[in-house]
């Protein structure tokens, strides 16, 4: 939580080590393990607040070529605007609105959702030899089974082939 109720104009930085037990607190996070270092720099301004999360650090996740764990290195820059309004909502992916009458944000959701927005698309090993080479033996050697087709759907081949003229 960040105190913004009384906050004086300017700068205020923060510091959070994010390990095991944060991810923990996210039920079906597909990081468990981790160790990000997460500096927040909190501007206040005369209307808003600028929050920038700066992460550095990696998280353990399963490489999609061996389904072993791997350690993966994260580093993002991430900019919030928090503003007053008379509802609480969320204009955007970067802009906040909150009451006056709330006296502290609760960063941590944002912590995470910055840290895995900052993973990769693909999640693999950065060089195939660190893979579980029995797998990669394994998936380079057996050809997928080439499965019949139900016999049901033939009638439709044919109807496609006569349609298309």
């Amino acid at each position: 939580m960040i105190p913004i109720a009384g906050l004086s104009m300017g700068i205020h930085d923060y510091q959070y080590d994010i390990i095991d037990s944060f991810f923990e607190m996210f039920e079906y996070s597909e990081v468990k393990k981790g160790n990000v270092k997460m500096n927040l720099s909190v501007e206040k301004q005369e209307t808003m607040y600028v929050f920038t999360f700066n992460s550095k650090g990696f998280v353990q996740l399963v490489c999609d070529r061996c389904g072993d764990e791997y350690e993966q290195m994260i580093e993002s820059t991430d900019v919030l605007f928090l503003k007053y309004g008379l509802e609480y909502q969320e204009e955007s992916d970067d802009v906040i609105v909150i009451t006056k009458e709330q006296g502290e944000f609760d960063v941590s959701s944002l912590i995470y959702e910055y840290i895995i927005l900052s993973l990769p698309v693909h999640r693999t090993h950065s060089d195939i030899s660190q893979c579980n080479q029995e797998v990669i033996d394994y998936l380079e050697n057996n050809e997928p089974q080439k499965e019949d087709i139900d016999p049901r759907w033939n009638c439709l081949k044919d109807f496609k082939a006569n349609n298309d003229n």
